[in-house]
């Protein structure tokens, strides 16, 4: 791995204002995620394809789609697939798996999530906890906003993301390991209804110690049913795993919503 490519984290002690931009673009959050679970994957969109089948919602925009997992998986199905993220570098490797896939019908476009494509869509999906980056809750009802501007009228907003409540109970604080020689400890923590997540990676093939971090609002149900009717959607379904099974506040790790927009 090039030390060259790998930019600094932090400028004088501090964290950047948007920590995506740096991290999400690193190819240390490509070591350390690599072994991300493709049937999990699969398993989610078998999910998608049962609530929002690909005959009545063919056009679908995965907001927040990464390396395009799950845009990947959705263009197989069938699916006419637009993956937009921020991260440049994320949506660099996203086309080139397209493109060794022999996928035409995905593309991958470089896009701020809050600011909405001129374009309509039969639905939206935004997957893995790809929502509440921002510390104002302002910040992130605007890519709901964004989500309603691009979603034709019944068109369906599928929204995966962790059980808040789950979180606070079951939340790891401590955690390290190591691959490729780089040693990486992860340090968890909330504060302010945020979960914060500290990454600290050190070894011979990197110069100095990077450090960079993760911050996720922690939205329970009653802030999205709130939030989604501000911005006229209305929750029609809600599932606790990726099996499709019924939510339940106290033991499941995910709160899945499926939305309609009015």
């Amino acid at each position: 791995m090039p030390n060259s490519y790998i930019r600094p984290a932090i400028d004088n002690g501090k964290f950047p204002m948007h920590w995506f931009e740096e991290w999400f673009d690193s190819p240390l959050y490509d070591l350390l995620y690599t072994n991300r679970n493709e049937d999990e994957a699969v398993q989610l969109v078998e999910l998608i394809e049962k609530v929002v089948p690909v005959d009545q919602f063919p056009r679908v925009l995965d907001l927040g789609c990464g390396r395009g997992r799950h845009s990947l998986t959705l263009a197989k199905c069938g699916y006419q697939v637009t993956g937009i993220d921020l991260a440049e570098e994320a949506i660099r490797i996203a086309r080139q798996k397209a493109e060794e896939r022999s996928l035409p019908n995905v593309r991958f476009l470089v896009r701020d999530m809050r600011e909405p494509l001129p374009e309509i869509f039969d639905s939206v999906v935004n997957l893995f906890t790809s929502f509440g980056y921002f510390k104002e809750d302002d910040e992130n009802i605007r890519t709901l906003d964004s989500v309603a501007r691009m979603l034709r009228p019944d068109g369906k907003f599928f929204m995966d993301y962790m059980n808040a409540d789950w979180v606070r109970n079951n939340y790891q604080p401590d955690d390290e390991g190591e691959f490729r020689n780089i040693r990486f400890k992860i340090r968890r923590y909330i504060e302010d209804d945020i979960i914060y997540k500290r990454i600290t990676f050190e070894g011979d093939v990197l110069e100095e110690p990077k450090t960079y971090l993760e911050q996720v609002k922690l939205y329970d149900l009653e802030w999205f049913i709130e939030s989604f009717d501000r911005c006229g959607f209305e929750v029609e379904k809600l599932f606790g795993n990726y099996k499709g099974q019924r939510y339940d506040p106290e033991t499941c790790s995910r709160l899945v919503m499926v939305a309609n927009k009015q």
